[in-house]
């Protein structure tokens, strides 16, 4: 079919979750003119201004417009799915573009000033503000030859705006408003049966490679160089891509005027690395942010005539490393159950997530020998250990008000038996060596110092006499107190046991010695940075301690944030909290919480599922005790409101779970990831088992996305694209394949080609 024959179909859709049917005016009228629309818009409007006035904070915002837009009716402007299914390879493109204007402040001003004026040249078809109110959607007609990106820059580039430069594939969907928000539409063209494709000039229609916002200059520099195209990806990922994420890195923003220069130049400084000092490429690749050509041509100059170091620069590989390992963490639920509102209800909410998590140690120390079915058939006790990892001065304090609240109780009765310990102490230091002594009175301390020798945690747990110890750690290496003199990593070994409520103890010779091999129910919370975090469980990834610490994090606020404002932990907090403490105190012996076993059978599904479509060997190892941890909160939760289950815990359990599966993945991901290959190697296991020994096996010597692509599909059927592009990506961190120069095909390793 000739392209200015393509029919012009347009997907709608009921929800974000629906089917895609072809939109007709009944539908479209049905979404625009009716209540369908206008209220969540409303909701939206309203939840805006709140945050503009303060009552509510940019996270919570983002949470509730995500919700809202999901419920909205959606077009998709650029295509239509004939199997009515939202798949990129599935969608027919209609010939049309949109445009996606974001961070609009006045969107009627910049219809007025800059789109009015251009709608027939364009032949712009519709224009309307989005559901927040603060940017634009513009639907045109791609001129004749040109695909969506390269008449995105083209349109964008006449109207003198930026652009969203992700929404360039077919099947992107747009969300509906009410017809109020509407600038300009022109209802005839939009249901056409064939585009009026708009004159462009010959060389603007020449197709380009994808791009991130803004546009990267594309001008060579001079000479015979001026024609020669050079690759726009390294590795298979694009240089827009890169450059992006070196300008991003560690949550900086984007240049702008009066920063460009110097940004840029430390940019194509790093760049120049893997464009081989080639000035023309680097020209061809670099963002410009706005600066004139002949000043991106002087820098680009400077940079590549710098002294080059022998390595490539620290920053360029940070942004290098695959975008893959950053998850993104979860918002907190709105609604949380009773006793996570309030534990948290003094915390500011960026600290909140921490807050939420740093609980449960200090929550279970109160279970007492309670143990409930696991959906393995075992049984699981409670024991919780808790480590944050946060930035430097981002507040790590932030969970200690709310620990020293929950565990008040125990630590007054410490005190007491702490007080006639010392008492004996001090009598037996009095009589002489041949004088009876009195025996050591057995005393329970349950609140015990981050610095104990490890003879000192076997004593406390004999005392306990089957209850949990706990104790809080600023920083995390004070677990090495634990490890004595001896050169055995013994506090990885007790991480372990204590997850497990294994047997742990010592026998040693010495009458006066400790000996005993108690239960280890130990739970701890710890702090550190982020760096300290990675370092100290370098050698320890795949052995089974980090698979079982609850992981959290502070979100870092940047330099100049407001100083976090708490609220006040007084009598009435203290009122609030006794009856959960006290009803988990309550409790002994084997318990069933049947809400709680079928969402862990749920999440575990869940997680399963996740692990093959990232087909990540670190994903999967960590999910499974993740998923245990995530249902002993659940069982607490359960214990403390009295045995009686919230509806709020649902969601806030799953979110648990994959808050502390990001952290895991974002903090420890790649360097398991790499681990767990290494230890494969080791272990006499086969480069080409798995996934890779049943289909990479059968994939030539030599072979491309589409070979992978076709040969899924022969063998599983429907298969998401995205899912061959992780696959790929994994077979590359795990060394099985490497990309050939062209970047466009892929090679096995140890293939004599």
């Amino acid at each position: 079919m000739r392209e200015e024959e393509r029919p012009m179909a347009t997907g709608y859709v009921e929800n974000f979750s629906a089917g895609v049917q072809r939109c007709t005016p009944e539908l479209l009228s049905h979404a625009v003119d009716t209540d369908r629309t206008m209220r969540p818009c409303r909701q939206i409007e309203e939840a805006v201004g709140k945050a503009a006035r303060g009552e509510m904070d940019a996270r919570q915002l983002d949470a509730l417009i995500s919700r809202l837009k999901k419920g909205l009716p959606a077009i998709m402007p650029m295509g239509y799915p004939p199997d009515g299914q939202r798949r990129k390879d599935a969608v027919e493109d209609n010939g049309r573009c949109m445009l996606d204007l974001d961070h609009v402040e006045n969107p009627r001003r910049l219809y007025e000033e800059k789109i009015a004026g251009k709608i027939g040249k364009l032949h712009i078809i519709w224009v309307h503000k989005t559901p927040k109110q603060h940017g634009l959607r513009v639907i045109f007609e791609r001129p004749e030859g040109m695909d969506i990106p390269t008449a995105q820059r083209w349109a964008a580039a006449e109207l003198g705006v930026d652009y969203d430069a992700c929404c360039k594939d077919a099947s992107r969907l747009s969300f509906l408003v009410p017809r109020s928000y509407f600038y300009y539409f022109d209802e005839d063209r939009f249901f056409a049966e064939t585009p009026a494709r708009p004159a462009a000039a010959k060389e603007e229609a020449k197709p380009a490679a994808e791009e991130a916002k803004p546009q990267p200059a594309h001008a060579e520099a001079g000479g015979a160089a001026a024609e020669k195209t050079y690759p726009d990806t390294y590795h298979g990922t694009p240089y827009a891509d890169i450059c992006l994420r070196w300008l991003t890195l560690d949550d900086a923003e984007e240049p702008v005027e009066g920063e460009r220069n110097a940004r840029l130049f430390q940019l194509a400084c790093d760049v120049a690395y893997i464009t081989d000092f080639n000035e023309a490429w680097l020209l061809q690749v670099m963002p410009d942010y706005g600066l004139p050509e002949a000043e991106m041509k002087s820098l680009i100059h400077s940079a590549c005539a710098k002294d080059r170091q022998p390595y490539m620069p620290v920053r360029l590989k940070r942004a290098l490393r695959s975008s893959f390992w950053d998850f993104e963490l979860p918002p907190l639920p709105e609604r949380l159950p009773a006793l996570i509102g309030l534990l948290t209800s003094n915390t500011p909410h960026f600290q909140k997530a921490a807050v939420a998590h740093a609980v449960f140690p200090a929550l279970a120390t109160y279970a007492y020998d309670v143990h409930f079915p696991y959906t393995d058939g075992k049984t699981t006790g409670l024991g919780m250990q808790c480590l944050l990892l946060a930035d430097s001065s981002a507040g790590k304090g932030c969970v200690d008000d709310p620990i020293d609240h929950i565990l008040a109780d125990i630590a007054a009765r410490d005190q007491e038996n702490m007080r006639v310990e010392q008492e004996w102490k001090d009598e037996v230091n009095l009589k002489g060596a041949n004088k009876d002594k009195r025996k050591r009175p057995k005393v329970c301390v349950q609140w015990v110092e981050p610095d104990m020798t490890n003879a000192a945690l076997v004593q406390r747990l004999m005392d306990a006499d089957g209850r949990f110890i706990y104790t809080r750690m600023d920083e995390l290496r004070m677990m090495d107190a634990l490890k004595g003199n001896t050169k055995t990593n013994s506090q990885f070994n007790i991480m372990c046991y204590a997850f497990d409520e294994a047997f742990y103890g010592q026998t040693r010779a010495g009458i006066q010695s400790v000996s005993g091999r108690p239960s280890l129910r130990f739970n701890w919370n710890a702090s550190a940075t982020i760096g300290e975090g990675r370092r100290y469980f370098r050698n320890n990834l795949v052995n089974g301690p980090l698979s079982r610490i609850n992981l959290c994090t502070i979100p870092s606020q940047g330099i100049g944030a407001d100083m976090p404002v708490y609220g006040a932990y007084d009598e009435d907090f203290d009122a609030r909290l006794r009856p959960y403490i006290e009803n988990l105190g309550r409790v002994t012996g084997p318990m069933e919480c049947p809400e709680a076993f079928a969402l862990a059978g749920r999440l575990n599904e869940e997680c399963k599922l996740k692990a093959k479509e990232l087909n990540s060997m670190a994903y999967d190892y960590y999910r499974k005790r993740a998923v245990v941890i995530a249902y002993r909160k659940a069982c607490l939760l359960w214990l403390a409101n009295g045995q009686q289950w919230e509806e709020e815990a649902d969601d806030f359990i799953r979110w648990s779970l994959h808050y502390d599966l990001a952290c895991k993945m974002r903090f420890f991901g790649e360097d398991t990831e790499r681990a767990m290959s290494r230890e494969k190697t080791y272990s006499g296991a086969s480069a080409d088992s798995g996934r890779r020994n049943k289909t990479l096996a059968k994939l030539p010597d030599e072979f491309t996305y589409d070979d992978l692509l076709r040969l899924r599909r022969e063998e599983e059927g429907n298969v998401n694209p995205k899912n061959v592009r992780d696959q790929l990506r994994q077979w590359k961190t795990r060394g099985y394949i490497s990309v050939t120069a062209d970047s466009d095909t892929y090679r096995k390793r140890n293939c004599q080609l």
